[in-house]
């Protein structure tokens, strides 16, 4: 199925500065729901808790971009879709692990309040709402790092690697929203986005 995954990922790249939004329309979610029926269908994993935060987190994460691609501006309700998906995430990574180092947590709200002080000025009334977003995504970002410190398997690493890869993509977004868009950001975007997706996937899966 990885195959067939990789060919609608790269079909939905391929139709973002295209006229046609058919094929765009139709692709963008479908890779995650993909992904999301691999794990729920997988029971090789050891904690099947998990896998199954992992699996919602996917579903929620497709509602988002059905929010996100909408021909009306449903960026509000997209970024509540992945906020709720971050949340799952975060209780998948820190239901496998008890360890908590906060040198790693004091790191990542360092970056990401440099981060939050660059967007500041061009927020508008969304402050709030990427604040907390930023917020959660960070949080899980700090769980999938502890689970790879705390345990030595790839699983645990293509958690964390997703989790860092995934904030990427969210930086590309929010630069292109709220700064300063280019050409090839959503390229760029939805590259990262999807190979985040795909490590948390398979972080299960391996």
């Amino acid at each position: 199925m990885w195959i067939a995954i990789c060919l609608i990922c790269f079909v939905h790249i391929w139709s973002i500065d295209r006229k046609n939004r058919t094929i765009f329309y139709l692709t963008k979610a479908t890779p995650i729901l993909m992904m999301a029926y691999l794990v729920f269908s997988f029971e090789g994993h050891t904690n099947q808790t998990y896998a199954l935060l992992i699996g919602a987190g996917l579903l929620l994460s497709s509602i988002g971009d059905l929010f996100l691609m909408h021909p009306k501006d449903k960026f509000i309700q997209g970024l509540s879709a992945f906020f709720l998906a971050h949340i799952v995430y975060t209780a998948a990574f820190f239901n496998e692990t008890t360890s908590f180092n906060y040198t790693t947590l004091s790191l990542l709200l360092a970056i990401g309040v440099i981060v939050y002080l660059f967007l500041l000025p061009t927020l508008g009334e969304m402050k709030v709402p990427v604040a907390v977003y930023s917020i959660a995504i960070l949080l899980m970002a700090w769980g999938a790092i502890e689970l790879w410190s705390a345990s030595p398997y790839i699983s645990a690493a293509y958690g964390a690697l997703g989790a860092i890869v995934f904030i990427a993509s969210d930086l590309v977004l929010a630069i292109d929203r709220f700064r300063s868009s280019s050409a090839f950001s959503r390229h760029v975007i939805m590259i990262t986005y999807y190979t985040a997706q795909a490590l948390l996937t398979l972080s299960v899966l391996s």
